[in-house]
């Protein structure tokens, strides 16, 4: 892997730890980036215990057995430390890490407020034949969304990202120049970095005004004009990354809330559920 130029701007990357089996290698993938930007590296777990309440009677009165939620709260504090025991183990003796944990807070709220502490947040994406949400697990559209932090969304069983072809998904919008900021310290220590922009708001003047500016900034960037076809732009966008040989994605994040749910366009949709690739993604 090739080392990134000195003061990347990349200095403290959170990685976020659950009890599933992806943790290990979301981990690993974590240290490559920190060790290959000279950044300290957080790793950081939380939940909430599930305390069962029951209403006797019907008559409208809550009733907490003590000892049952005293269990629940140790249930949720050894599957902390088991997480964490996790991390000590893949990160071994390095010196620039760090551990933060909660066992009675919400976990995307603790990472939210924890990525004050890093500028890139690493968070798992669930395969599509997983079993259910593990106790320390979080939505990562709900961290893309508050934290206000670039979220580098890992697909399962990625242990490592070169990053050496990178696939900037250019929309010429906020969320897509932010994206592009975020992801600087990535397409500078790259190979080559190519510009894409698809569907039917595709602007090939601007991918030429980004390329240029890119290139102004010392990174290798270029267009590139692929036919999609019939292909919805989110499936395409993974298409031309496989065909150019990229395993990251850049990309604006694009989404609002409605009734505590978040509503994404397409493209963000797919790359949150779906990429095999990594994605980085900022709203």
């Amino acid at each position: 892997m090739t080392p990134a130029p000195a003061g990347s701007g990349l200095s403290a990357v959170l990685v976020h730890l659950d009890d599933g089996p992806d943790a290990r290698a979301r981990c690993e993938l974590a240290i490559t980036i920190a060790d290959r930007f000279g950044a300290r590296l957080i790793g950081a777990a939380a939940a909430q215990p599930i305390i069962p309440v029951y209403a006797p009677y019907g008559e409208g009165l809550i009733a907490l057995q003590p000892e049952i939620a005293e269990a629940a709260r140790a249930q949720i504090e050894r599957t902390v430390n088991d997480a964490k025991a996790v991390f000590d183990e893949v990160v071994g003796k390095r010196a620039d890490i760090e551990w933060r944990a909660s066992s009675g807070r919400r976990g995307e709220d603790f990472i939210v407020e924890q990525s004050r502490a890093a500028n890139l947040i690493v968070v798992g994406r669930r395969g599509p034949n997983e079993a259910p949400d593990p106790v320390l697990g979080i939505s990562p559209p709900d961290i893309l969304m508050a934290a206000g932090r670039p979220v580098l969304i890992t697909p399962p069983q990625i242990r490592g990202l070169a990053a050496a072809r990178v696939l900037v998904a250019w929309k010429d919008s906020r969320e897509a120049r932010r994206a592009l900021s975020d992801a600087m310290p990535f397409l500078r220590a790259a190979q080559d970095v190519f510009v894409a922009s698809v569907g039917p708001e595709a602007s090939p003047g601007s991918v030429q005004d980004v390329v240029a500016a890119l290139k102004r900034a010392d990174v290798p960037a270029r267009a590139l004009v692929e036919d999609i076809g019939r292909n919805p732009p989110g499936e395409a966008l993974v298409e031309i990354a496989r065909r150019a040989g990229a395993d990251l994605i850049v990309a604006g994040a694009f989404g609002h809330s409605r009734t505590r749910e978040w509503i994404f366009g397409g493209v963000t949709r797919d790359l949150l559920n779906r990429a095999p690739m990594c994605c980085l993604l900022s709203h």
